[in-house]
């Protein structure tokens, strides 16, 4: 598989002692999965992969959830 440029970039990035919440965007069909899976293959960050595709952009609830569920997951994984 192609490796994306930015690859060693983000999982620099990544690595960095932080507790901040990630997200990768961008238009479609230009390797934000594939960078992504790439990165999860080659780094020990912990992570949770949400798509947003089917997501209407006027659906501000929805983000606010999926922030929650990440940040109880963090939570809980940090007890």
């Amino acid at each position: 598989m192609f490796q994306r440029p930015h690859l060693q970039p983000l999982i620099k990035r990544m690595e960095e002692p932080r507790k901040f919440i990630q997200v990768l965007t961008g238009p479609r069909q230009v390797g934000k999965t594939t960078l992504i899976t790439q990165m999860i293959g080659k780094s020990n960050v912990p992570y949770i992969f949400i798509s947003a595709d089917a997501v209407a952009a006027s659906n501000e609830s929805w983000l606010a959830g999926q922030w929650e569920i990440a940040r109880l997951a963090i939570d809980q994984k940090n007890a």
